[in-house]
């Protein structure tokens, strides 16, 4: 890892309500921010709410800097629009009926999905929601939460620690790291929502873009609620093929059952748990291109589907009603960003790696359990580059 010339800037990115603190004459906490500038003056802005990614800013093929990371430039944005360049987990994706058996026990999770029925992203005081200890450790920011017995029906005290390296050569290193009193189930990653044109470029750009995916094979999906149904099926003459360059056209998104992909691939590999490449997804205009490497087995595939469409009218407090208890009022949802900017539908993508989704409750997909005494281990890498002259 060539970091050497990093430098590393820490300031104050906010305040996050801590009623437990009242006892020692304050009610609030401030959220750090790092800002990592590498010698070619790309920059990575790392927050401690979330142990998330605010920012990530690299050249196009003329050397202009612009930033391609979807985020907000205040902590209200962060608490009002959960998991945007976040750390999620104990466990990211959903758990079916919010329930889970390890060994002979059966624990009920936390319930907080749209439907009212399934534990989505390890719950409501998930990773993405908590403000993380962090540090400066030589060239690298490290950050640390201790998950307690019990938090959102997980067992076991769980402590998981996330190292940020940004190279000279424009790779974002993350590793990271957890230990348990208990067996618990880990399945820990980085949610970061990409546009390679640009954060605010929208879908016009985002349809321009053209991913190639390192899987022959996907975990079937129940388009009625999002989750496997235990089968895993080869891609092959279907729409989850994407082992070519495929560009992300209107038309290639509405061939997607859904309207977009939001679906979880089975990387390619003599082993689940090796390291390797996963992805590379490219912008041809700006000559941007990023490529996802993890020693995990899948790869959540997201085109932004779930973002405020224009053209839709949503019910009131959308996205956090219960659809059975909405009336017929109506109104406008919208998620203004960095620089005031709209966020739209298709208007980034999302290329998240992490086991398969519901495998604490599959048996036969990669195990989750963290047992004591073993430490979980997830490195990811983002490599970002530019297109040669002759593409």
């Amino acid at each position: 890892m060539a970091a050497e010339n990093t430098f590393i800037e820490e300031d104050g990115f906010g305040f996050v309500p801590r009623p437990d603190l009242k006892q020692h004459g304050r009610s609030y906490e401030i959220v750090r921010r790092y800002t990592l500038t590498n010698k070619n003056k790309a920059i990575v802005k790392l927050i401690s709410w979330g142990a998330g990614i605010q920012s990530i800013k690299v050249p196009n093929k003329k050397g202009v800097i612009s930033d391609v990371v979807l985020g907000f430039d205040d902590m209200n944005g962060y608490l009002e629009n959960r998991y945007m360049g976040s750390i999620l987990g104990r466990l990211v994706n959903r758990v079916a009926d919010a329930k889970m058996r390890i060994k002979k026990t059966i624990y009920s999770l936390s319930i907080n999905d749209e439907y009212g029925k399934d534990h989505v992203n390890g719950g409501v005081v998930g990773f993405d929601n908590v403000n993380w200890n962090s540090y400066i450790l030589n060239k690298q920011v490290v950050m640390s939460h201790l998950s307690p017995a019990g938090r959102e029906g997980y067992p076991g005290h769980m402590l998981t620690q996330v190292k940020y390296t940004w190279t000279d050569d424009n790779q974002l290193y993350v590793n990271i790291r957890a230990t348990a009193t208990e067996p618990t189930p880990a399945n820990i990653t980085n949610y970061c929502f990409f546009n390679l044109a640009g954060h605010g470029m929208g879908p016009e750009e985002l349809k321009k873009h053209v991913v190639t995916i390192n899987a022959d094979s996907w975990t079937f999906m129940d388009i009625k609620n999002n989750l496997p149904t235990g089968a895993i099926c080869p891609v092959e003459n279907t729409v989850y093929d994407l082992r070519l360059p495929t560009q992300l056209t209107k038309e290639t998104l509405y061939r997607v059952p859904g309207g977009g992909y939001n679906h979880n691939l089975c990387i390619c590999s003599p082993s689940s748990w090796c390291y390797r490449f996963h992805a590379r997804i490219i912008h041809p205009e700006s000559g941007r291109t990023l490529e996802i490497y993890s020693n995990h087995p899948g790869l959540q595939f997201y085109t932004g589907n779930d973002l405020p469409d224009p053209d839709r009218v949503y019910p009131p407090d959308w996205p956090n009603y219960i659809p059975d208890i909405r009336d017929k009022s109506r109104t406008n949802w919208r998620i203004y960003g960095k620089e005031g900017i709209s966020y739209r539908r298709h208007g980034a993508f999302v290329l998240s790696p992490q086991n398969y989704p519901n495998a604490i409750n599959i048996d036969h997909f990669p195990s989750c359990i963290l047992y004591p005494g073993k430490v979980y281990v997830h490195d990811m890498t983002y490599k970002f580059g530019l297109l040669n002259e002759n593409y």
